[in-house]
């Protein structure tokens, strides 16, 4: 069993308007999830009711029944990166990646817990199918 646990700083101070920008980095990229983007670089769908999503995400209460964990802390920061920023947008028309999130057992891909006072847990699903969708595509342009 895979477990992962991600610190994801908050966007924006208190003393201002909370962003909902999210930033998660995974190697030389980092993420911005954001609901403003206008033009994302990736486009990520939820839906439930998809006979094949890409990624399959069962939400679970317990880190131990979880593959994958996001707990997230909530000091000021900002989104910064040393790589390349791509922007990231939940859709509700044509997706890069759809993804299903559920409290179901049957057919997940993925366990996942999430333990966050502002990351809802389609924010973290909808992250780490894209990452996982990203990987997969380096992993086929590195083959050949």
């Amino acid at each position: 069993m895979l477990l992962l646990v991600v610190g994801i700083p908050a966007a924006a101070s208190p003393l201002f308007a909370p962003s909902r920008d999210l930033c998660f980095t995974d190697g030389p990229l980092t993420y911005r999830l954001s609901p403003s983007a206008s033009a994302p670089d990736y486009r990520v769908q939820i839906d439930n009711t998809a006979p094949r999503p890409d990624l399959r995400v069962r939400l679970v209460d317990s880190v131990e029944l979880a593959d994958l964990s996001l707990v997230d802390d909530i000091g000021p920061a900002t989104c910064k990166t040393a790589g390349v920023f791509r922007t990231v947008a939940i859709v509700s028309g044509t997706a890069d990646v759809t993804v299903s999130v559920s409290r179901e057992t049957q057919e997940a891909d993925v366990a996942l817990y999430v333990h966050s006072a502002r990351v809802t847990h389609e924010d973290a699903a909808a992250l780490f199918a894209l990452m996982r969708h990203v990987a997969g595509a380096r992993t086929v342009a590195q083959a050949r």
